[in-house]
């Protein structure tokens, strides 16, 4: 009786090490190329931060670092923003601008979050004056870094109705580059 249990584990765990092994061995060469794309993806987006960064440091007048503050909820992405820095000169930042359209963008942007506020809600991606709009002002906002670049937390304290009468909720909000990353609620 003994032999038999021992024969059925090994035998058992043979099986399941084979298939667990064919298993890894077909994902792995289904994923390979799939993989490629997204490491390639994701060193783009990698680069594209680094560039962004060194960019923006060398945002040398006060008007510069101001304007590039007021677009930057408002670019797409981060080789849009790599785009509008790489351009040498104001004059050249001023045209890009002009000929992306971005300076329309809020009204479009507000089509896409228009229900959202309606509803008195927050979603990701949203611009910080639209999150005013829903919500209102916040009590407090933290900064992180150099306050040109948007990066936040916005606190906010509301009362809300419950059975046992009203209660206080505390909600932060987290911006990067002026949009909503993320929130939490205590």
């Amino acid at each position: 009786m003994g032999n038999r249990v021992v024969s059925f584990l090994f035998i058992s765990y043979s099986l399941f090490f084979f298939i667990g092994c064919e298993h890894f061995l077909r994902r792995t060469n289904m994923s390979t190329s799939e993989f490629g794309k997204e490491e390639t993806a994701t060193s783009k987006q990698v680069l594209y931060k680094r560039n962004v960064s060194d960019l923006e440091n060398k945002l040398s007048t006060q008007q510069e670092k101001q304007l590039y503050s007021k677009l930057l909820p408002w670019f797409t992405n981060d080789e849009e923003r790599v785009r509008y820095l790489n351009q040498p000169r104001s004059e050249d930042r001023q045209e890009w601008v002009q000929s992306t359209g971005i300076l329309n963008r809020p009204n479009k942007v507000m089509q896409k979050f228009k229900r959202v506020i309606e509803a008195q809600d927050i979603a990701i991606g949203m611009p910080n004056e639209f999150v005013k709009k829903s919500w209102g002002p916040p009590l407090q906002i933290e900064t992180s870094g150099n306050p040109l670049y948007k990066n936040e937390k916005w606190k906010y304290l509301r009362s809300l109705s419950s059975p046992e009468g009203f209660k206080q909720e505390k909600r932060t909000v987290y911006f990067e580059g002026g949009k909503v990353v993320g929130w939490e609620t205590e």
